[in-house]
Formats: C-alpha cells, sequence, structure tokens
C-alpha cells in the first residue's frame, strides 16, 4: 500500500461498557489506535426521517493490516463519525477496506 494515499488520519474506538460513581450502567466510547487512512466517498443519500431531513453518505476507508479491528468499533476523524459496516481484507493481508456510513448516528 502507498503511504502518499494514506492522508487522513483516524482514531478507531470501541464501545465499553461500565458503571459509574452512582451504580448506573453507562456506555463510552474508547480510543483503541491512532492509524493513516484512505477515507472515498462512494454515495450518498437524502431522506426524511421523524420529520427531519437526515442525509447519510457511504465510504471506503483503507488503511493498512490490523487483526484488532471488528465491525462494532467506529472511526473518528476531522470531527466526523464512521460506522464500520464490515472488515475486508485483501489477499495479501497488506489492508484492510472497511466500508462505513457517516452522516447516520445509532448510539
Amino acid at each position: 500500500m502507498r503511504a502518499g494515499r494514506l492522508r487522513n488520519r483516524i482514531t478507531i474506538q470501541q464501545k465499553v461498557s461500565g458503571k459509574d460513581d452512582f451504580g448506573q450502567d453507562i456506555d463510552q466510547w474508547v480510543d483503541v489506535c491512532t492509524v493513516r487512512a484512505e477515507i472515498r466517498d462512494i454515495s450518498g443519500k437524502e431522506y426524511q426521517s421523524s420529520q427531519v431531513e437526515q442525509s447519510q453518505t457511504d465510504c471506503k476507508i483503507l488503511i493498512r493490516h490490523r487483526n484488532d479491528i471488528k465491525t462494532d468499533m467506529r472511526i473518528f476523524s476531522n470531527g466526523i463519525y464512521y460506522d464500520i459496516k464490515a472488515v475486508l481484507e485483501d489477499v495479501k493481508k497488506n489492508r484492510l477496506e472497511l466500508p462505513c456510513q457517516k452522516g447516520v448516528r445509532y448510539d
């Protein structure tokens, strides 16, 4: 994978469950790693949900190969959150392709 294409710095986060000081269950996102990536927008759409216009963009994020990335994680880059939909590795195990969605939050 050519390093010149990895122009974006992304942070991969994972949701962790725990308890606060009062014993209440809480979920929080913690950083797993920060890596260089290439982010490509593929398609987008607008729709109406709860009488509010929403937009959603499908994109592909390419990173160097790692063994610890899963679909229950998310990506943060430049103030935008990306939901990971799949983790696809190439045959040579040089890189990972992460099909993602931005613009829709399912927290």
